[in-house]
């Protein structure tokens, strides 16, 4: 399997740290969970995400490293968790308290991993799925039996689906190629069907597959061999896949939020000052990047 290759390669590879990012390390019966988060941002106003790689979590964080660093610059702290899922859930316990919501997202098969652990985790409101796969029937069948999909209960409200669309598109000019996911994709009917109080969403990157989200020399390698990509290799390009990523997770957990919990908003340029006519309802879809301060409706009732 090329993501063994992958995993076996990464001792030769120098990481590097980004100067404003805290990497540290949970441990649970001696298996790692790396945090990224960071520098001079109190926990209790950063969102947490749980990240849960591809090949059922197995992918070790440092190939998602590139992809991570945007998460950090919109001030997410990253938690990659292992394939374990009881480890995992005990993390999700631990840190409940430190961080102003916990997220889970996933690539690809890291999906199932998410859906068991956060199987009756109350706080669990909102996850983010990168081109989902659905494996569990073949692990739990033919190679592990590491999932119980029984009572497999959770409490989300809301789900936000990224989809690398070259993932699931074939080609036979000017060569042959085969789709990477199709045969094991998410079914996101089925899923709205078994989960009908889920909002889902689902954005699609046309011109990215499945493996671009990765560091690009994995991500390279994995579009000359068996999972094709964006057709621009730059790095630039891939950079800018990244960002877009991390842009519209941001949006998803914070404007939406904004969009239902808050009521009244303060235009810019009443900085220092206002009264009740300086106050907009919200309805009239202002936006976020012109507001300067964000108002709840008690405010305005003591003005």
């Amino acid at each position: 399997m090329l993501y063994l290759f992958l995993i076996s390669l990464l001792p030769f590879i120098n990481c590097f740290a980004i100067n404003n990012i805290n990497v540290y390390k949970r441990e649970y019966n001696n298996k790692v969970i790396k945090v990224y988060e960071p520098k001079n941002v109190e926990k209790k106003d950063m969102d947490a995400l749980i990240l849960f790689t591809g090949a059922n979590s197995l992918i070790p964080a440092d190939i998602y490293s590139n992809f991570i660093n945007y998460l950090n610059v919109y001030n997410f702290s990253v938690n990659v968790v292992t394939n374990d899922n009881m480890i995992n859930s005990e993390l999700l316990y631990d840190i409940r308290d430190e961080y102003r919501e916990i997220i889970p997202i996933s690539h690809s098969s890291g999906y199932v991993n998410v859906m068991e652990t956060i199987s009756r985790q109350k706080n669990i409101k909102k996850a983010i799925f990168l081109d989902p796969v659905d494996n569990s029937d073949i692990i739990n069948n033919n190679f592990f039996n590491f999932f119980d999909k029984k009572n497999n209960r959770n409490y989300l409200e809301d789900v936000l689906i990224l989809n690398a669309e070259k993932s699931y598109k074939g080609s036979i000019f000017p060569k042959i190629s085969i789709p990477f996911i199709p045969a094991f994709a998410l079914n996101i009917k089925k899923f709205k069907d078994d989960n009908p109080n889920i909002n889902v969403q689902k954005l699609e990157a046309n011109e990215y597959g499945h493996s671009d989200v990765l560091d690009s020399l994995w991500s390279d390698l994995m579009h000359a061999t068996i999972s094709k990509g964006s057709d621009n290799r730059d790095k630039d390009n891939l950079d800018s896949y990244h960002d877009w990523l991390a842009n519209k997770i941001y949006d998803f957990i914070n404007i939406e939020n904004e969009y239902d919990k808050v009521e009244y908003v303060k235009i810019k340029k009443y900085k220092d000052d206002y009264d009740k006519d300086d106050i907009i309802n919200i309805d009239e879809k202002s936006k976020l990047e012109d507001i300067i301060d964000l108002i709840k409706p008690s405010d305005v009732m003591d003005l």
